[in-house]
């Protein structure tokens, strides 16, 4: 059963910077920090065709397992991404995200589609809380990155 979270979130920063910013992967690093943790995560603003393998571990506490990203989409003019990811229980996670304008700030849109078995209403419900947080996190690092 695939199921579909949609998160909105609105930042005081310009479009295009909020779009870097939630596209480089030394900010992915940051911001799941404490809920996750990657190991062999490369550097740097990701690209269309970039497969990121790497090992996941939940809260620093459950073993590392392995984890693929790929980003299948990204267009730095529409300002989207969209990435493929399996690994660590899912059978599939497609994470698209795009920003807009929104006033004198920007709108983060993440649409994610997670199939996970009888375990997609927990990832789910996970990935509600670790997004929030991350927004927490990216509008620190836009006010300190001003």
């Amino acid at each position: 059963m695939r199921r579909t979270l949609t998160l909105d979130h609105i930042y005081d920063a310009d479009p295009d910077r909020l779009f870097r910013l939630v596209t480089d992967l030394d900010t992915l690093d940051a911001v799941i920090h404490p809920w996750m943790r990657l190991d062999h995560l490369p550097s740097g603003p990701v690209h269309q065709g970039q497969v990121i393998d790497v090992d996941l571990s939940l809260l620093g506490l459950f073993p590392s397992q392995p984890y693929r990203m790929e980003v299948t989409l990204f267009d730095a003019t529409t300002r989207r991404m969209i990435s493929e990811e399996t690994g660590h229980g899912l059978r599939c996670l497609v994470h698209a995200l795009q920003v807009l304008p929104a006033g004198a700030g920007a709108r983060l849109v993440d649409r994610i589609e997670v199939e996970a078995g009888w375990l997609t209403p927990l990832l789910l419900f996970w990935l509600r809380v670790t997004h929030a947080w991350r927004h927490h996190v990216r509008k620190r690092l836009l006010r300190t990155q001003a």
